[in-house]
């Protein structure tokens, strides 16, 4: 694999989760796009936090700069944060330079796991987290599918045997020569 393998999907879809076995499995360094954020000037706030305190438009950009540096580490398995393919140049980096792989799961779930999160994320449509499922769904996932196809569902299944799936299709793909 000569290309970083990036997770898409709607927050709390499982990519950091995923991200982290897949790498394991790969035996490539694992990188959460929300953590570089992070490292952002030294600012240790959290992507959530930089999101509120520059506004959206100057975090986008700050996330298209992030991306683009984390690209350049070539055969990671980085997983992103759910907004990045509402930056033109992030699909078109993503399309020209990564295996991209879109993970997604119900509603329900999303929720669930949204509730159990201890990470503070803050709602960009401004309203409850099911309104912004469905505000923010309808206008991602299309993007999403643009880079990676048909979705993994990650509702009902184990963290593990996705990785271990994922996995093996991209071992399939490395040994026809990606």
């Amino acid at each position: 694999m000569s290309r970083p393998v990036v997770l898409v999907g709607l927050r709390c879809a499982g990519k950091s989760s995923v991200g982290r076995a897949l790498a394991q499995a790969l035996e490539l360094e694992f990188v959460d796009l929300d953590d570089e954020l992070a490292l952002w000037e030294g600012s240790g706030k959290s992507a959530g936090e930089l999101l509120t305190t520059l506004g959206e438009p100057a975090f986008r950009e700050l996330e298209a700069e992030t991306l683009a540096d984390c690209m350049e580490r070539g055969p990671v398995v980085l997983a992103t944060g759910g907004g990045v393919v509402e930056h033109a140049e992030n699909l078109a980096l993503l399309r020209s330079a990564a295996r991209v792989i879109w993970l997604d799961a119900s509603s329900e779930v999303l929720l669930e796991r949204r509730e159990r999160d201890n990470i503070a994320r803050p709602l960009i449509s401004g309203g409850d987290p099911l309104e912004e499922i469905s505000v923010v769904g309808p206008r991602r996932r299309p993007l999403y599918q643009s880079l990676g196809g048909a979705p993994v569902d990650t509702t009902t299944r184990d963290v593990a045997a996705i990785a271990q799936e994922l996995a093996q299709g991209l071992g399939n793909e490395i040994g026809s020569g990606d």
